[in-house]
């Protein structure tokens, strides 16, 4: 754990804890730009695959992104929310700590520096912009998936960690709102489509209204995997065997 980030693993964020980390803590850790260049990601998703034996591609790289979108997106947003601190998590500045499965386990940021939010800067859609958005163009192109889908995995993600910190504890309000904006709005500052928007949805029955994915993420397609429950648009009858 970074010490000056502790404050924000509280809750159910504590899971997080070591999800964020500073050079030298991990011995297997590659540049983030290498998630960009084939033969890495090749290599990661190949890794990855040999725990899923036999499971659909679309899927094991459908569930690759959601294990680094929650080790990226989760930890940055609590200590956004939380501690108004503003990490700088480009791909061109972070570098990937890998497990053995060739999963993310931490993302290691270049040092204890990080410095206090500025929203006019927009932190949220930086980290979109830098990290999320060309990660999800470059895997959708090289395993022939859909970026939807890949998007859906972040923002699902996102709102999620946007709920929880919310509930913990009085969050700064500027940075709620321009997470929030990043969900609700149909286009971008520059007029294109938003492709967050619309992912996650709040569907009600009878006096219970709960959060609901736009399109199934696959794991019913990884044998042992379990359906992710009720933000499922559509859990198989099948789902986990």
């Amino acid at each position: 754990m970074i010490p000056s980030l502790a404050p924000c693993f509280t809750g159910i964020f504590v899971h997080y804890k070591d999800a964020l980390a500073l050079p030298g803590e991990h011995s297997s850790v590659i540049p983030g730009r290498d998630l960009l260049d084939r033969n890495t990601s090749e290599n990661l998703l190949a890794r990855f695959a040999e725990v899923h034996a036999g499971g659909d591609r679309r899927a094991i790289v459908s569930m690759w992104t959601q294990w680094h979108f929650g080790a990226l997106i989760i930890p940055t947003t609590a200590a956004m929310l939380l501690l108004g601190r503003d990490l700088h998590v480009d791909l061109e500045r972070i570098s990937l700590a890998v497990d053995d499965k060739g999963k993310t386990a931490a993302i290691v940021l270049p040092n204890d520096e990080i410095p206090a939010i500025s929203v006019s800067e927009g932190c949220f859609s930086r980290l979109f912009q830098n990290h999320v958005e060309p990660l999800i163009r470059h895997f959708a192109a090289q395993f022939k998936v859909s970026p939807r889908l890949l998007w859906n995995n972040a923002t699902d993600i996102f709102e999620w960690a946007l709920d929880q910190a919310e509930a913990i504890a009085t969050v700064r309000s500027d940075a709620l709102h321009e997470g929030r904006s990043l969900l609700c709005t149909r286009l971008r500052t520059n007029g294109q489509p938003n492709p967050m928007y619309g992912l996650v949805r709040h569907v009600k029955q009878g006096d219970i209204t709960f959060r609901q994915r736009k399109l199934c993420c696959l794991r019913y397609l990884l044998r042992g995997v379990a359906c992710c429950g009720s933000i499922c648009p559509s859990p198989p009858a099948n789902a986990g065997n």
